[in-house]
């Protein structure tokens, strides 16, 4: 093969034809030097940049779901409340309620038990600032006589308020004031009980509905019943109940409040929420 085969110049041949003899100038050592630092140069700026996105991938992953922490996701709305500073999540296994694994409100009627019950909720009216109040998914009134703060109360205290409510109904003999109609026995002294525990029924099952929780009940193999049973003794995530009652217990309304009294403020609730209003 002859060195014009071998060889075919790149420049126009309108140009003068270089010396075959003479060496490419790609060929020279300088320009091969220059050449593997440009190759290298390009290929270190790759490696570089393949492995900030893998750590950035990396990241992505482990870091925890807006969910997780707590926070407004795009498409689920998470409502403002003064009290979720004070939330804090633990694990906890129910009381099953059944002989043998009994809670220690499955007592008789008795005084004991109402004071019992009354100290989870007696103190869920709460009187918050205006800056928080101005917060709030729903406008909320001032309270007369204490400028600066708003009244308030966290729904899980009017759920206690209300399963209460539905307990002394189940004990009519005990709390007779609290005696419901039913279908075969309409009493109409009672009217206001009937439909206090009516509303509180059907505000506890939107309740539930609300905050479903998806703790998963098991069954197990029994060897001595020789078949497989249901087990409520599972595993729960809570909130910690002590944390929220401390929030509340230190912004507890102390002076009686007067619904009389109307106060008006420049506090202007967005329109998306009063439709909730």
């Amino acid at each position: 093969m002859s060195k014009d085969q071998e060889y075919q110049p790149l420049i126009s041949d309108t140009l003068e034809e270089a010396d075959v003899d003479s060496p490419s100038p790609q060929s020279t050592p300088i320009c091969k030097f220059s050449t593997w630092i440009m190759h290298s140069a390009l290929a270190v700026l790759v490696a570089i940049e393949t492995m900030a996105l893998v750590v950035l991938i990396a990241i992505l992953l482990r870091r925890p779901s807006q969910a997780a922490c707590g926070m407004p996701l795009g498409s689920q709305k998470v409502l403002y409340s003064p009290a979720l500073s004070a939330v804090e999540h633990e694990v906890q296994v129910y009381h099953l309620g059944f002989p043998g694994d009994l809670s220690p409100f499955q007592i008789h009627s008795s005084p004991e038990l109402d004071q019992m019950w009354s100290d989870l909720y007696n103190y869920g009216v709460s009187r918050i600032t205006k800056e928080e109040a101005a917060h709030l998914p729903n406008k909320t009134h001032a309270i007369p006589g204490d400028p600066g703060h708003y009244i308030a109360e966290l729904d899980v205290f009017h759920n206690l308020h209300c399963l209460n409510k539905v307990r002394m109904a189940l004990d009519p003999d005990y709390y007779p004031d609290w005696r419901i109609s039913t279908s075969n026995n309409h009493i109409p002294t009672q009217k206001n009980a009937t439909e206090h525990v009516a509303h509180c029924i059907d505000w506890l099952r939107q309740s539930i509905m609300c905050h479903a929780d998806t703790s998963v009940i098991v069954w197990q193999w029994d060897p001595r019943a020789n078949e497989s049973l249901v087990k409520g003794n599972v595993a729960h995530t809570c909130r910690k109940f002590d944390k929220i009652t401390e929030w509340a217990k230190q912004r507890v309304l102390v002076n009686a409040y007067d619904p009389t009294v109307h106060i008006e403020d420049d506090i202007v609730v967005p329109i998306l929420h009063q439709e909730m209003s």
